[in-house]
């Protein structure tokens, strides 16, 4: 569940987006992925919340102010089985706030930020930032999931009034669009100095958006930045077909523009996709123009894609994509193995990347609409100053940390064992606390739970 899209269940031939232990299979060229040895570092869970409805996606920032950081969680809500059919949908979801209590991270306070009464289907993973410039962190929440019965996708913010008192803003009510979204992300994407809000809206049947470009199952669009108290246009300027549910703007060729990278599910083509921005915005295109380039078409469907700063330690950028297969489910499935993998930008980032296999033994259960892996994090885990990266096993239900050995490659231990659909993967240092230390944060979706992680 953490880009998660949690695992959910569509109808029959199930796709699993919250979303058998085969070997994956190994790029060519790559080195070979080590066997899992005893792991040198070992942790304990703690239960954060034991009871948040589906628990799905979460995100860790300072929204007190006082150094330490709270935990944001999104629970979808819990579904209603249906003797012979698919489980209902829950109508509603919560997005909650946890704070640390006392000296330890044993003990945590929770509080709504909005509950089921405010009918937002799915709540997605929150971002955190100060919307309206008053210096305190404001709460962006996508919404919406393939699952719903009638369109439910949805943008709404949530400006901070006071410890506990938040004030909704809509930017997509709920039903409003035929997209649904996953994540928004906040930054200037026109130049114009107002941040803009920049998502991609996806669809499990293609939609048309842009006159003159076909259908397609996903948009990246921009909700452009207003100085009212609105904040942004209720309206967006679409920009492009192409990406997923959990993109990320970044200077991918490195020309001093802002480009879009992003992961591709529904979208069917490529795993892994980067739109280059070509020319700048302009009266007629606000956004200005963009081309799509393949980045991988090995890897079958994809879940999540991001740059690492220094993984290697040598300080460059490298970038990390989950796919999101079930080599289990159908029998004889052709899905490509479920697994972590690197990229280098190439001289020439328009031509295909060439994908390097860090994980080893992730597999889906053998289960319609489980697929794997999640979503992913990165951070030094074990102490050892280097980058390792934390992975929601999701359709697997256990919870995995690849250990960066000294020759650079990966060793994949398992965390925790039966937490399915796992959502969060964040790598954080919660209570910045002597000596430094980073915790694991997972939402588990099958358990309706939040927890963290910490090294022994």
């Amino acid at each position: 569940m953490g880009f998660l899209v949690p695992a959910l269940i569509r109808t029959a031939a199930a796709v699993l987006i919250t979303l058998s232990f085969l070997p994956p299979t190994q790029a060519a060229g790559a080195p070979a992925a080590p066997a899992a040895t005893a792991p040198p570092a070992s942790f304990s869970p703690h239960t954060v919340d034991p009871d948040l409805p589906g628990a799905a996606f979460a995100v860790a920032g300072d929204i007190e102010g006082d150094r330490r950081q709270e935990i944001v969680a999104s629970g979808f809500g819990r579904f209603t089985a249906v003797p012979g059919g698919p489980p209902l949908p829950p109508a509603a979801g919560q997005l909650a706030v946890y704070r640390q209590g006392g000296r330890g991270l044993d003990t945590w306070s929770k509080r709504l930020v909005f509950d089921t009464d405010a009918a937002i289907p799915f709540p997605n993973e929150p971002s955190l930032a100060d919307v309206d410039g008053d210096g305190d962190q404001d709460i962006v929440v996508p919404g919406g999931f393939f699952r719903c019965t009638t369109p439910c996708g949805s943008l709404t913010w949530w400006e901070r009034r006071g410890a506990d008192t938040w004030k909704r803003g809509d930017v997509v009510a709920p039903g409003s669009s035929p997209l649904f979204y996953h994540r928004a992300l906040l930054v200037d994407f026109d130049g114009d100095g107002r941040r803009d809000l920049v998502t991609v809206g996806e669809s499990a049947q293609p939609v048309s958006r842009i006159e003159g470009e076909g259908p397609a199952n996903a948009w990246i669009q921009v909700f452009r930045g207003t100085a009212g108290p609105e904040r942004f246009s209720a309206e967006p300027v679409d920009v492009a077909p192409g990406g997923g549910a959990l993109p990320v703007v970044e200077d991918v060729d490195r020309d001093g523009d802002l480009d879009l990278a992003s992961p591709q599910y529904f979208e069917p083509g490529a795993a892994y996709v980067w739109l280059e921005r070509i020319a700048a915005p302009s009266p007629d295109r606000p956004m200005g123009r963009f081309v799509r380039h393949v980045i991988d078409t090995t890897q079958g469907r994809a879940i999540a894609l991001r740059p690492v700063r220094n993984l290697y330690g040598e300080g460059r950028t490298t970038w990390v994509g989950t796919n999101h297969t079930n080599t289990a489910f159908p029998p004889g499935s052709t899905d490509p193995a479920s697994q972590v993998v690197a990229f280098s930008v190439p001289a020439d980032p328009r031509s295909a990347w060439t994908p390097t296999v860090l994980s080893s033994g992730i597999t889906s259960r053998g289960r319609a609409g489980q697929a794997a892996p999640g979503v992913f994090g990165s951070g030094d885990m074990d102490g050892d100053r280097d980058v390792d990266l934390l992975v929601s096993g999701d359709g697997d239900d256990r919870l995995f940390w690849l250990e960066q050995r000294a020759d650079h490659t990966f060793t994949t231990h398992a965390l925790a064992t039966g937490v399915g659909q796992a959502g969060g993967a964040v790598v954080t240092d919660l209570d910045r606390r002597w000596p430094c230390r980073n915790e694991a944060v997972f939402t588990v979706f099958e358990s309706d739970s939040v927890m963290l992680w910490t090294r022994d």
